[in-house]
């Protein structure tokens, strides 16, 4: 007689697919529509609606990272430490893109910063601090604030409801065991 498959949430069983598709839509949103089709262009609120999605999706991913490496290694973290730690992450992926963006312009003389946009585009701050700086700005502020909220769904999600987060990732990373703890010998 064969063994009995554990029960999986429906939600497993669609998530992986779900992240495919997210991160494919964002993919093709940024660069098909974005750039081939010009997106950026027509719509003056393209690139912000990007960086702060990303914020979320890096968020979101990041969450799970924490809970990938506390499942591994039986750190018995909290809530607190979940939220900022996506927060965190998703912040250091925005900050990254924009060194990114920054030396792409240096080495290839392009303008992925914005950096040529006339004075009355429509950007946060004030015309005199230059284009560049002004959307990379707004790229951070907007990314923090996708961050920021997937740090709150993870806070809540892990504070008021771990047991089913906690049952819910076992079922999405079942290759995750952990650590038995041995007493230390002297």
């Amino acid at each position: 007689m064969a063994p009995k498959r554990p029960k999986i949430h429906p939600l497993i069983r669609l998530a992986p697919k779900m992240l495919l598709a997210i991160l494919l839509v964002f993919t093709l949103a940024a660069v098909v529509a974005g750039e081939l089709f010009g997106a950026y262009d027509i719509f003056w609120w393209w690139d912000d609606m990007l960086h702060g999605v990303s914020g979320v999706i890096f968020g979101l991913i990041g969450f799970l990272l924490a809970y990938f490496i506390n499942g591994r290694y039986h750190l018995a973290v909290g809530p607190l430490f979940m939220a900022v730690f996506a927060f965190t992450f998703a912040m250091t992926i925005g900050v990254l893109w924009e060194i990114f963006e920054f030396s792409v312009d240096v080495v290839f003389g392009a303008a992925m910063q914005q950096w040529n946009l006339p004075d009355d585009a429509r950007l946060m701050g004030k015309a005199f601090q230059g284009s560049g700086l002004r959307d990379t700005m707004s790229d951070l502020i907007l990314a923090s604030g996708g961050a920021l909220f997937a740090a709150i769904f993870s806070y809540l999600a892990y504070k008021n409801d771990r047991q089913t987060v906690l049952s819910v990732m076992r079922q999405m990373f079942p290759m995750i065991r952990r650590k038995k703890r041995t007493a230390r010998t002297k």
